[in-house]
């Protein structure tokens, strides 16, 4: 594989990572899986952290095994909470546990049909190496959300995994005039000129 290939693989799936957070993340930390009231009371008592410094959670293994732990006995409590099974997936996907984290997302999908965790399934899809459902997935999700690009990004990105090149380039025009200012659609549109 090229270097720039794998360079920009990697961005791409850092991009989806942090916009899955972005879109996620807000949901997830209003809904009734947030930390109970104690932990709460608690955490507003706590001094606060350092601009930059990573979260609380980030460095400690023991609060992200409990978080894993409250998250499944959620699961097994109501099987079918979309919430919890999307925060569940999200840690696997930041664990690099793609299979995991698809399983997650699929039951989280059976539940409610979302763009955001259509994307979260297509990525996992694609880095565990099953590029044809992974486009299935973002091509879904884009006719979900038809004015997302994220959608579209990833669908090429599968694309150019593919050797589809002449449709990723189609892809990448219609980014461009999307986002023309954006860096990664800009890697994305020389990769495959």
């Amino acid at each position: 594989m090229k270097r720039e290939t794998i360079i920009f693989t990697a961005c791409g799936f850092l991009l989806g990572l942090t916009i899955g957070s972005l879109v996620i993340g807000p949901k997830v930390a209003q809904s009734k899986l947030a930390a109970p009231a104690a932990e709460q009371a608690a955490a507003s008592e706590a001094p606060s952290p350092a601009p930059g410094s990573a979260p609380a959670t980030g460095g400690n293994p023991m609060a992200v095994t409990q978080q894993l732990s409250t998250l499944k006995e959620t699961i097994a409590k109501d099987p079918k909470n979309f919430d919890a099974l999307v925060q569940l997936a999200g840690m696997y996907m930041d664990a690099a546990k793609f299979p995991q984290a698809a399983e997650y997302l699929e039951r989280a999908l059976a539940v409610h049909d979302d763009a955001s965790a259509r994307i979260d399934l297509g990525v996992c899809y694609r880095y565990a190496g099953q590029q044809d459902r992974a486009l299935t997935e973002f091509q879904h999700a884009e006719k979900m959300a038809p004015g997302q690009w994220q959608p579209l990004f990833n669908e090429a990105l599968v694309l150019v995994d593919l050797h589809r090149v002449d449709e990723a380039r189609t892809l990448a025009t219609k980014l461009q005039q999307m986002r023309p200012n954006d860096p990664d659609v800009q890697k994305l549109v020389a990769t495959v000129k």
